[in-house]
């Protein structure tokens, strides 16, 4: 059967990755129709494409596909459906097809949509994204694991920067290939986060493969964490927040103080999570950032990988407000203290959380450099 595509699966990684190989393409367009960006209700673009009536003719691609094809392309277009069309192949021909389209009403049209912005901004992380989504065909269904598609793309993102270059390996084994084999990989439970059971074997130090182990992964996005510093007045914000983790582990005080912190969007550097995040949950606004450093918080068991970051404030009473989304059930205060009370927080044990006290002790690094810097060399200058 032959296939018009005339969004996303346009694009060859992504095309390849959705059918586990690249078929023969030829090019075809549309008369009649023209794509747009999807909109929501409130009229927010989401990035990828809808075919609507009007005057020209959509681009795209006739591709055909075996039954196996089709079964992995309607996994893929959950949510979509069907209809035959007549697109005109590069002869001028004219061509029955099967063409993708949302439900009537799903979506509004909004922009002209083009493929070579869009792949600017999403052509690596969708085929990633798209390899773990076809994963979970055959282990939960179509529509769970569209639900949880945002979060495979975020996972996608993290990744790519994962992937991106290896940390140095100057003390620790330096991993080459074949040094891990995954021999079986099954998705146990995936809603907002997921857990994975791996069987796989790993080198050892003596040389040889471990024995086929079990392992599971508690499975979560990059995240940004950043403590807002004022040093002229020698001050930070800190906001607090109810936390699940510290009730199921059975905490009497499932309340907890942070550095602002959030999970890093796709398309989204962890830079610009910080600068976001410290909107959305303080209502303020970070001049220079400076790294600290970045970790895995339990790698034992999470694939988590958290950015931590400093940022240069102006904290004068009042700059900060509470916050929080509330369409995702965020109920934030903020705390504007000293630094001599962030210390004395660690001191106690109030603090107890890696990110906060990471970065607090960073910021004991860095704090009498910033402090000259901002011409309060004194520990009472500014307040």
């Amino acid at each position: 059967m032959l296939y018009f595509f005339y969004g996303t699966l346009c694009h060859p990684p992504l095309l390849q990755a959705v059918l586990g190989h690249l078929p023969e393409v030829s090019p075809a367009v549309l008369e009649g129709y023209q794509i747009r960006e999807a909109q929501d209700a409130a009229g927010a673009g989401l990035g990828f494409p809808v075919l609507v009536s009007g005057a020209g003719a959509a681009p795209g691609l006739l591709v055909a596909v075996t039954p196996e094809d089709q079964a992995r392309l309607d996994f893929y277009e959950t949510g979509y459906v069907t209809e035959v069309i007549e697109a005109r192949d590069a002869t001028g021909t004219a061509r029955a097809a099967r063409v993708y389209l949302p439900a009537p009403g799903r979506w509004q049209a909004g922009a002209p949509w083009v493929l070579a912005d869009w792949a600017a901004r999403w052509g690596a992380i969708a085929p990633e994204a798209a390899r773990e989504f076809m994963a979970l065909r055959g282990q939960i269904p179509a529509e769970q694991a569209l639900a949880r598609y945002g979060q495979i793309k975020v996972r996608a993102a993290s990744r790519l920067r994962a992937g991106a270059g290896a940390k140095p390996a100057r003390l620790r084994r330096a991993a080459g290939p074949g040094d891990v084999e995954v021999t079986a990989l099954s998705t146990v439970y995936a809603r907002f986060f997921a857990v994975e059971d791996y069987t796989l074997r790993h080198r050892l130090f003596d040389g040889g493969m471990s024995a086929p182990l079990s392992r599971a992964a508690f499975v979560s996005g990059d995240a940004a964490v950043v403590l807002p510093y004022d040093p002229a007045r020698d001050r930070v914000l800190l906001v607090e927040q109810f936390r699940t983790g510290p009730l199921a582990r059975g905490d009497l005080n499932p309340w907890m103080l942070e550095p602002i912190a959030g999970r890093v969007d796709p398309g989204e550097s962890p830079e610009d999570c910080a600068r976001r995040e410290a909107g959305e949950e303080a209502g303020l606004s970070l001049g220079a950032l400076i790294a600290g450093p970045s970790f895995y918080p339990s790698p034992g068991a999470k694939s988590e990988y958290t950015y931590c970051f400093i940022g240069l404030a102006d904290l004068p009473e009042g700059a900060a407000r509470p916050g929080g989304m509330e369409d995702e059930g965020e109920d934030i205060r903020p705390h504007l203290i000293s630094f001599d009370d962030l210390m004395a927080l660690v001191e106690t044990g109030e603090a107890d959380n890696g990110p906060l006290l990471v970065l607090a002790l960073w910021l004991a690094r860095l704090r009498p450099e910033l402090r000259q810097a901002h011409g309060a060399a004194g520990p009472d200058a500014g307040n």
